[in-house]
């Protein structure tokens, strides 16, 4: 009960976070991903996809239904056969006409109809699981950029007190050579720092550039002010078992490749149809006039089962038979590499969760203590108890040490979407309404 409530509670904070970012111009996690997934090409390619397989599976489904063909012709015919010559009517020339109506109904087709219905509605599903893979795909990547961008904007930032840091060292040390109290060499060796600090910069607003480039690469816009994301412990998993399993289950790519063998298996049953005989029923009406000689017209109605089998064709059918039985075990053996892959990379992301869970812990721990030094350092330097280079150390071992706890916790909150997208539930997570991507664009 207190789990469920504290789960509600923290959704609850998710949501008026969201709405929040909303208010004050920020654009919050979730914007950046629906922003992503309504504008990404390949989202766009994917539903004429999924379009075009739902109409090939309509025209399947027509094939259960009779075909009703008609044909009429009229004009003018000169007829030449043993019955005219007899009569002396081999030169004459009649107006003549010929229609026809047929009504076509297969019976039997060795299950053709069948397989080839069923085939397009495996491949129909196989289009809609592919669509929603990539969804969460393109999902993720924004996620991953909007991460990206937060972080090397504050890295920046500590890039930028750091210079502060070293300066406020340096005005000190200037101070003391002006007054004579403190030796040039100590300035010097400041300023160094300084420039170095500086150089960090400059490679951290490097990195921003390139951050920003590829959110507007992945969500179609520049990254102007972005939510912070924060880690949600309810949303992390307890096992790395139950992440597998859910992912074995509920990924997308697991969907694609086991309806990818529903294709292939109906393909196959679409092959072997052909050993089958072809059962037609046939109703007819034909009405002629004058036509092939005669001086009167002709009503020929009828009503027949027509039979077709083909008997041999050189072993090209049983040849395909074979091969489609081969395409079976070919997308059986994808699906098991999917399966491996994916169990891959959940231990690759269970490992990099763990990783950044526990370097948060000990980067906190670390980033305290060098706080705590660089101050005694600062106390005791001015108090002639410290060297310089201790100082200096110090203020860059608390740089570095915050570097590398803002790195741990984006790569700890990373790592719970990522979780998400591997059991295929990161947009309904976030909430993503499903108009936003699965509509055609106009």
């Amino acid at each position: 009960m207190k789990k469920t409530i504290l789960l509600i509670l923290i959704l609850t904070l998710f949501t008026f976070n969201i709405a929040h970012a909303e208010i004050d111009g920020t654009v919050s996690l979730k914007e950046s991903v629906i922003e992503a997934v309504k504008q990404h090409p390949k989202i766009k390619s994917l539903l004429f996809n999924r379009q075009a397989v739902d109409e090939t599976l309509s025209a399947a489904l027509g094939r259960f239904f009779p075909s009703l063909d008609a044909s009429s012709s009229v004009g003018l015919q000169n007829y030449d056969s043993a019955a005219t010559r007899t009569l002396n009517r081999n030169t004459d020339s009649n107006g003549a006409s010929d229609n026809s109506l047929t009504l076509t109904q297969n019976i039997f087709d060795g299950m053709e109809r069948i397989s080839q219905y069923d085939r397009e509605k495996a491949r129909l599903e196989s289009a809609k699981q592919r669509l929603f893979d990539n969804v969460e795909t393109v999902a993720l990547d924004a996620i991953r950029t909007h991460i990206n961008v937060l972080r090397e904007r504050k890295l920046m930032s500590l890039a930028e007190k750091n210079i502060q840091d070293h300066q406020d060292v340096l005005s000190n040390i200037s101070e003391r050579v002006t007054a004579g109290a403190g030796n040039r060499a100590d300035e010097m060796q400041a300023k160094g720092r300084v420039a170095r600090a500086e150089i960090t910069l400059v490679t951290y607003t490097g990195d921003l550039q390139t951050v920003e480039a590829e959110y507007l690469r992945v969500v179609g816009k520049r990254p102007k002010a972005l939510a912070p994301t924060e880690y949600m412990e309810s949303m992390a998993p307890t096992t790395m078992d139950s992440v597998l399993s859910q992912t074995l289950e509920n990924n997308p790519k697991i969907k694609v490749a086991k309806a990818e063998i529903s294709v292939a298996e109906e393909s196959k049953g679409v092959i072997q149809a052909r050993m089958y005989p072809d059962v037609n029923l046939k109703l007819s009406s034909r009405y002629t006039d004058q036509l092939d000689g005669s001086k009167t017209y002709l009503q020929d109605n009828r009503a027949m089962v027509g039979i077709s089998w083909n008997l041999f064709s050189g072993g090209t059918d049983y040849k395909d038979a074979k091969a489609a039985d081969s395409r079976v075990k070919e997308v059986e053996a994808d699906l098991q590499d999917t399966s491996d892959d994916l169990t891959r990379q959940v231990a690759t992301a269970w490992s990099e969760f763990q990783t950044a869970s526990h370097q948060i812990r000990l980067h906190e721990e670390a980033l305290q203590y060098s706080i705590e030094s660089r101050d005694m350092y600062l106390m005791q330097f001015n108090v002639g108890q410290r060297s310089l280079l201790d100082v200096l150390d110090a203020i860059n071992e608390v740089f570095s040490n915050s570097v590398l706890l803002e790195t741990a916790r984006s790569n700890q909150i990373f790592s719970i979407y990522k979780f998400l997208t591997l059991q295929g539930t990161l947009v309904n997570t976030l909430e993503v309404a499903t108009a936003t991507y699965d509509t055609i664009p106009e």
